[in-house]
């Protein structure tokens, strides 16, 4: 054993002595391991520390004994083939234990904010959808109490239909402007108005003002428009001499205003019946422009008051006080004609001109109505007529009249009607009866 500790070669000796001592490999590496430390050079220690030599491996077999190979790498399964497959580059970095939890903390505390959120959109929706069905149910239920109420109160009434309900206006107690502010915004009538006011030009005539509700839709700057489309002379007429008056003030205020239209032209207020031939004089050559808003539904007699307006306004060929009419500037324009109906008015054109209505010759001047009156539809003017007597007693208004029958009634040729809101808003342009031919006559 001293000599084997001499030894230069200590594994060969190491092996040699094994096999022919049959001593226990494990007890003889055990030895020569502390032999080896205590005897081995610094050189040699160092070059084996520099080289990764492991000491175990090369006790591990017998000199003499051929190397083993390395045992083949384990067959990949499919999920460790498809990560594998994935570049480096694209592979996520390797998680410990600690950056799984904190990720699972973040992951879990996202989840719960998300449920959360959804939670309180929930409750935010049940609540607000719980409101609006509570409220639209309590406003079904006040339409059909007033409904009930008016249907009783028509019941005790004593009035006949289109009866003369025009003394409704002579209280000096009620604001006709507060009472009907709110539902003309809901029917979009304040767009309408304006929009029929913009077409008056020449001598204009409107009939049935009350308060002055289309003062501020007119031009009152004629310079900046073409002659033929200028306002020369205004005539505002009502029956109610209260309404007249409120007209009138707001008129001499709105032109009062500082930087507010300062009109040159004639400007008169006239209080009576337009449907009688003394209230209104007729100019020389006649209105050009005829204007009424919601007035027909207040006439006793609105085919007589039609026809007196087809007598005031200018005839057809009759030369204009203002200008001499020429065939071109009374013929309808192209967007007048093709102009576009709003679907939510459910508005459309029920008939674009009478067949004696001739757009290349003069026609006279224009009656442009804006009237409320009975429905296309039966059920609707059921609801009508089961509250009539109730709103004329209250508002001198007949809301339920056959506006279309007084208008071909009355014989004036009709330009263009509309009708919007289910029928019971009607957009009428009429023009005055052209007379007949001499030969019409002599065949007649």
């Amino acid at each position: 054993m001293n000599n084997l500790s001499c030894t230069r070669i200590p594994h060969l000796a190491y092996s040699l002595t094994s096999r022919r001592a049959g001593t226990s490999t494990r007890k003889l590496k055990a030895e020569l391991s502390a032999f080896d430390f205590h005897f081995q050079s610094s050189s040699t220690r160092a070059f084996r520390a520099s080289h990764h030599v492991n000491i175990s491996y090369h006790n591990a077999r017998h000199a003499s004994t051929k190397a083993r190979r390395p045992p083949p790498p384990p067959k990949l399964t499919s999920i460790q083939s498809s990560r594998d497959s994935v570049p480096r580059t694209a592979q996520t970095s390797r998680q410990y234990p600690d950056e799984l939890s904190e990720e699972s903390a973040i992951t879990s505390d996202l989840d719960e904010r998300t449920r959360r959120h959804r939670q309180k959109h929930f409750k935010v929706y049940l609540w607000g959808g719980s409101l609006f069905s509570i409220a639209f149910a309590l406003y079904l239920g006040l339409v059909y109490a007033s409904y009930k109420r008016a249907v009783k109160l028509d019941e005790t009434l004593d009035l006949e239909q289109n009866a003369d309900v025009s003394s409704r206006w002579n209280d000096l107690g009620r604001d006709f402007d507060d009472e009907v502010e709110l539902s003309e915004k809901m029917m979009r009538l304040h767009k309408k108005r304006a929009k029929l006011c913009e077409q008056a030009h020449g001598n204009v005539l409107e009939v049935s003002c009350g308060t002055g509700r289309n003062l501020k839709w007119y031009d009152y700057k004629p310079r900046r428009m073409p002659a033929k489309d200028r306002i020369t002379s205004l005539v505002f007429n009502d029956q109610s001499e209260i309404m007249v008056y409120q007209a009138q003030k707001k008129y001499d205020a709105m032109m009062q205003e500082s930087g507010g239209p300062k009109f040159k032209g004639k400007v008169d207020f006239v209080v009576g019946d337009a449907g009688d031939p003394k209230t209104i004089q007729r100019p020389q050559g006649g209105f050009d422009t005829i204007v009424q808003t919601m007035g027909i539904c207040s006439m006793a007699n609105p085919v007589g008051f039609l026809q007196r307006m087809g007598e005031l306004a200018r005839q057809p060929g009759e030369a204009s006080a203002r200008f001499k009419p020429k065939p071109e500037d009374d013929a309808p324009s192209l967007s007048e004609d093709k102009e576009s109906t709003d679907s939510s008015d459910y508005g459309e054109v029920d008939f674009q001109g009478d067949q004696r209505f001739d757009p290349g010759v003069d026609n006279g001047g224009r009656i442009l109505l804006l009237e409320h009156g009975r429905s296309r539809y039966n059920w609707i003017n059921r609801l009508m007529d089961s509250m009539a007597k109730g709103h004329a007693d209250r508002y001198g208004c007949w809301f339920n009249k056959d506006i279309e029958q007084v208008v071909r009634d009355s014989g004036l040729v009709v330009e263009k009607m509309r009708r919007y809101q289910f029928g019971t808003m009607y957009e009428i342009v009429l023009r005055p009866k052209r007379p007949k031919a001499p030969d019409e006559n002599v065949a007649s």
